[in-house]
């Protein structure tokens, strides 16, 4: 017998028995199949939809249904018919919904179900909106029944929204008393499993299947399929695996290229989402299918795309899952445009050359940003006509959005190559370094773009980071070889930086393609010294380094020398490759932030040429502190009366500070009289530190006149 909702709860109080279990179709592990089943539900409030048997015992004296099969079935309809009905005048009585299974599953349900809890709450936010009712009990959500029915109201809202509960009236089931039957349960039980529901790609796929012919959806079934299949069955342990995975990476890839679609062509995002990871994740391919193939050309792309596709590394990222990155979406979209295209085996290599290389050096950080990319690539292979390079070669402004840079040096290569063919493969040779990355536009500058100077420049600079790559000793003598040319840091937020070899986007803007592009050139100036040789870069390296130090070695009063000179010493310090001016101080980090273990230049290497490992009595310890604080960096000497004295640096200057600390009481106190005499007498100037407590302060200037001083001092004391 066949009803629907309705009619069965206005035929019969449900009850949900005690040996039935939790409601499962809002679990996390379930969403998927979840979201097939409403997606089905929605379609069928305009087109119908049998759900098959439910069956079940009846109580006839008490109007009671208990049902064996079709729980969940039945419970995530009361929850599309509760939330159809909100803001309505009228509402069936849903309160003859009952489950048994556990006492706080009941009192929730019982709660949730009454007018007086449901007559206020609007269609928006419904989740939160009940959590936060007065009724609600904190303790209910440890309940596995109410987290998957709070869960699938998220799912609900989605797509229910604009649904009145009378069109779920189209939505049928058959209806079976077990009483009526001398039939046992087990029967039943192998009835309703005779069609298990299908999964994700095969709803897909039977949808699809629509809009083929019979040539290409035999297709579907065979040479398309059978290129999943060869990857699939190379990457399970089993073979009887490889079926289940082939059908997975085929969908991803129907989802992955469905959404390209709907993105580059959109002006609303799906699902209500503004950001991708909860796209993917809460938006079924459904969600956008419609509008996608409802235009014939995206139908004739797909097939080109299957028919003309070659196993890649950027195809292989494609279909591995739906949450891809921004740049391995636009890249397999590249590449895909190529294949719809039918472009020849040199153009195809062409167009990939030039789209990876905006691709890669655009920053595509949203969802907007992989929009315009994607609206970018299909313009350009559009405009292009098959001619990338003489389309490109007159204009940066025949490419769209992508960064002005990048789109300047495509532009100047594609005329390089058109005028002399010889520059190709050299100029692709560069792109290809692990680091550089299509971006060589600083080679082709240092060049002047003629190919015999481009040539010893990319080799130079190809040696030279081979020889950095992941090499951290061979990193520093680079750095140390470049501040011989001059102050090359680039800032970082309020950072200077070495520079990180690192090769994320946001990491090389932000590091080493400041340098190469510097007005100041002093990375072309060390590529042009006379003793750097790729053939023997660490030896010519340590060589500029000595020569340069050599002829420095009395920087007199040239302050930058001096910070140059002092600083390549001590790189090694620098963790994370930062430091920071600040203060009149420069400080050297461990980490990025002062929070982090920090010392000052100046103070530390006086310490390091003058104090390590040397006597200074009367005290008896001599350490070097580094704070990871706000406190100043300094030379520590201790050991002798409770006396403490710091030297540090700061505004170009020294400056030594005597303290009488009382360690057994943890606080300062006055110095004693005596070596007040003393330090008085050596102009220190007492500066109130606590009431009654002083701290004395001597400003000092050059570094060997300070030693004079100190070991003055220390005589008298």
């Amino acid at each position: 017998m066949s009803k629907n909702f309705r009619e069965l709860m206005n035929e019969y109080k449900i009850v949900i028995p005690l040996i039935q279990r939790d409601y499962a179709q809002g679990r996390e592990e379930e969403k998927e199949k979840a979201r097939l089943f409403l997606e089905a539900i929605l379609e069928g409030t305009q087109n119908g939809l049998n759900l098959d048997f439910i069956y079940g015992k009846v109580d006839s004296r008490d109007k009671i249904f208990i049902p064996l099969d079709g729980q969940q079935r039945l419970t995530t309809l009361l929850l599309i018919y509760w939330f159809t009905s909100l803001e309505d005048k009228y509402i069936e009585d849903l309160t003859k919904f009952s489950y048994e299974v556990r006492g706080s599953t009941k009192d929730f349900i019982k709660e949730l179900m009454k007018e007086i809890n449901w007559k206020n709450l609007k269609k928006e936010n419904i989740k939160e909106q009940i959590e936060n009712s007065n009724w609600f009990f904190l303790s209910w959500k440890s309940d596995p029944t109410v987290k998957s029915i709070l869960n699938i109201f998220d799912l609900i809202e989605m797509k229910f929204k604009d649904i009145k509960s009378e069109q779920l009236d189209k939505i049928t089931f058959e209806f079976l008393n077990l009483d009526d039957f001398a039939l046992s349960d087990e029967l039943y039980v192998k009835m309703n499993a005779r069609g298990k529901p299908l999964t994700e790609f095969e709803n897909f796929k039977s949808k699809f299947e629509e809009y083929l012919d019979i040539d290409n959806k035999a297709k579907l079934d065979n040479d398309w399929l059978n290129i999943f299949w060869d990857i699939a069955k190379d990457r399970v342990d089993n073979i009887v695996d490889a079926p289940k995975l082939a059908d997975k990476i085929f969908y991803n890839f129907f989802y992955n290229m469905t959404l390209n679609f709907y993105l580059e062509n959109s002006t609303k995002l799906p699902c209500n989402i503004k950001d991708f990871k909860s796209l993917v994740d809460r938006c079924s391919i459904f969600d956008f299918y419609h509008d996608v193939y409802s235009n014939s050309n995206y139908i004739d792309e797909i097939i080109l795309i299957l028919d003309n596709l070659k196993i890649s590394e950027e195809f292989i990222k494609f279909i591995s899952k739906k949450d891809i990155s921004y740049w391995d979406r636009a890249r397999f979209y590249s590449l895909s445009l190529g294949y719809s295209s039918r472009l020849d085996e040199i153009e195809f290599k062409r167009w990939k050359r030039v789209s990876f290389n905006l691709i890669n050096n655009q920053l595509i950080q949203s969802l907007d940003d992989l929009i315009k990319t994607l609206k970018s690539l299909r313009k350009l292979i559009e405009s292009s006509n098959s001619d990338i390079y003489n389309y490109i070669q007159n204009s940066k402004d025949n490419i769209d959005y992508f960064l002005q840079e990048q789109r300047i040096e495509e532009s100047l290569k594609a005329k390089l190559i058109l005028g002399d063919n010889k520059w190709e493969s050299e100029i692709i040779k560069a792109e290809q370094n692990w680091y550089l990355d299509g971006q060589i536009g600083f080679l082709l500058k240092y060049s002047d773009n003629n190919f015999d100077n481009f040539i010893n420049y990319r080799d130079k600079f190809l040696s030279l980071w081979e020889f950095a790559k992941e090499n951290k000793k061979n990193q520093i003598l680079l750095y140390q070889a470049l501040l011989t040319k001059g102050d090359y840091l680039p800032q970082s937020w309020r950072n200077r930086t070495f520079c990180s070899f690192q090769s994320a986007l946001r990491n090389k803007m932000d590091n080493w393609r400041k340098v190469f592009g510097a007005k100041d050139n002093y990375f072309k100036s060390l590529l042009d010294d006379t003793e750097f040789d790729i053939m023997n870069i660490d030896k010519s390296l340590n060589k500029i380094i000595k020569i340069w130090q050599d002829d420095n070695i009395d920087y007199c009063d040239n302050e930058e020398l001096r910070f140059r000179y002092t600083l390549l010493k001590y790189i090694d310090y620098c963790e994370k490759l930062d430091i920071r001016f600040e203060n009149g101080s420069i400080y050297l980090l461990k980490k990025i932030q002062m929070n982090g273990n920090h010392i000052e230049l100046y103070s530390w290497n006086l310490y390091k040429e003058r104090f390590e490992n040397e006597v200074f009595k009367p005290f008896k310890r001599i350490y070097y502190y580094e704070p990871n604080s706000s406190e100043q960096p300094s030379i520590r000497l201790r050991g002798w009366e409770d006396i403490e004295v710091n030297i540090s640096y700061k505004d170009n200057q020294s400056y030594i500070a005597f303290c009488h600390y009382d360690y057994e009481k943890g606080k300062y106190k006055n110095i004693h009289k005596d070596i007040i005499s003393v330090l008085e007498a050596k102009k220190f100037i007492p500066t109130k530190w606590q009431e009654k407590e002083y701290i004395y302060f001597f400003e000092a200037c050059e570094e060997d006149k300070l030693m004079v001083f100190f070991e003055e001092l220390l005589e008298e004391l």
